[in-house]
């Protein structure tokens, strides 16, 4: 019986910094229609990640917290497509989450989806989902465990994993 799901694995980041570089790494890599789902804690490094992502990604500004829009927009400028950046922190019910319209973001096929406290809603993700699952293990260390339900997904991790750890 293996350790790990069999599309997933795991990394030990080192500072809010080594966090945001990761995710710079997977932005690089994400084509239209991603949805990267981030599970954690308050604090466990989500919205560093998040930063990460838009920056890799290319959004013409950085990435801060949505907690109180619910949902921020970014573009980039060699296509203008659309990067989403979703809290849910604040969704108590499936209702909230009909009110700002996520199933009809998660349907855009030209844009990338970044998802924090996505365990609120885990009925809304597609199998494609990029799954990041944040631990807190000390005051500057996080666990960190990706995974996906999707060969085409895990496709996407195997080329983050090699750009950022070499194998």
């Amino acid at each position: 019986m293996p350790v790990l799901d069999p599309y997933s694995f795991e990394c030990l980041s080192h500072s809010e910094e080594q966090t945001q570089r990761l995710g710079a790494r997977l932005g690089v890599l994400l084509p239209a229609h991603a949805i990267v789902a981030l599970i954690g804690t308050l604090g466990a490094g989500k919205t560093q990640f998040a930063r990460g992502i838009g920056a890799g990604w290319g959004a013409q500004q950085p990435l801060r917290s949505p907690s109180f829009t619910l949902v921020q927009e970014h573009r980039r400028d060699r296509d203008q497509r659309v990067l989403y950046h979703i809290d849910l922190f604040r969704i108590e019910n499936r209702d909230g989450l009909q009110s700002f319209g996520l199933q009809e973001i998660l349907e855009d096929e030209n844009s990338v989806s970044i998802i924090e406290w996505a365990d609120r809603a885990p009925d809304l993700l597609a199998d494609e989902a990029l799954l990041v699952k944040f631990e807190l293990t000390s005051e500057s260390k996080r666990h960190m465990t990706y995974s996906t339900r999707s060969a085409s997904t895990w496709q996407i991790l195997l080329a983050f994993r090699k750009s950022a750890f070499g194998v």
